[in-house]
């Protein structure tokens, strides 16, 4: 009998996240820092109902919106208190969740159904979308999904990018910026290299899901916390 996998019950597509300065980081500690350094330059929600498919399933090239799904484990549930599926760190490989919460078969199904060659990431304070490119099976899995956005916020931001930064969460992403250092056994050299993508996020690294867009339905937004 061929395997099914399970997806998430509702998928709900949301505003960006309001301009509300969040309590996580306090900047009244860092008055006395100065602006990091410049980087170097090197409304209604929409739902789908729950599926189910056979993981031998070919991409889908032009699924309707209304029709896909994001796997239960990809899943942002937007109910007050609720849990994540994965426990999940983004500032640490994906490899860490296997055995403890998922298999490796688990983490090699399609990230959606219908199944996707590609599919891109989007968070408000970021220039630019995570593109998440399938492998050789053809689709995107949850593997991948996982290993592009660990990749895409190790790098270091560029000029552009901080500049792009709404001005009312800047203190924020500072903030997040100088603990990060702080807290590295190499905090001179992160320093010296300022700001990275992770700092966008405003201290805000564990993983919620993702949610669908009125975009397309291979655009997604990123919901951490």
């Amino acid at each position: 009998m061929a395997k099914r996998v399970s997806f998430a019950q509702v998928n709900a597509a949301y505003s960006p996240i309001p301009s509300t300065p969040s309590p996580t980081f306090s900047t009244s500690s860092l008055t006395s820092l100065s602006d990091p350094p410049t980087p170097p330059m090197h409304s209604a929600p929409i739902f789908h109902p729950r599926s189910t498919f056979k993981t031998n399933k070919s991409p889908v090239s032009n699924p309707s919106l209304e029709g896909m799904n994001i796997h239960f484990f990809l899943a942002f549930n937007p109910l007050e208190g609720s849990l994540p599926a994965l426990d999940y760190d983004i500032t640490r490989p994906p490899t860490f969740l296997l055995d403890s919460q998922i298999t490796l078969p688990e983490f090699h199904e399609a990230a959606t159904e219908p199944p996707l060659p590609a599919l891109y990431i989007t968070y408000p304070t970021l220039l630019s979308p995570i593109s998440v490119f399938a492998g050789d099976v053809g689709y995107v899995t949850i593997s991948d999904v996982l290993h592009a956005i660990y990749h895409a916020f190790l790098v270091q931001t560029t000029t552009e990018e901080y500049q792009h930064v709404p001005m009312q969460l800047l203190p924020e992403v500072n903030t997040a910026y100088y603990v990060r250092c702080e807290r590295a056994p190499d905090t001179k050299t992160q320093l010296h290299w300022g700001i990275k993508r992770i700092d966008l996020l405003r201290g805000r690294h564990r993983f919620l899901g993702l949610s669908g867009t009125l975009h397309g339905r291979d655009i997604w937004l990123l919901n951490v916390d």
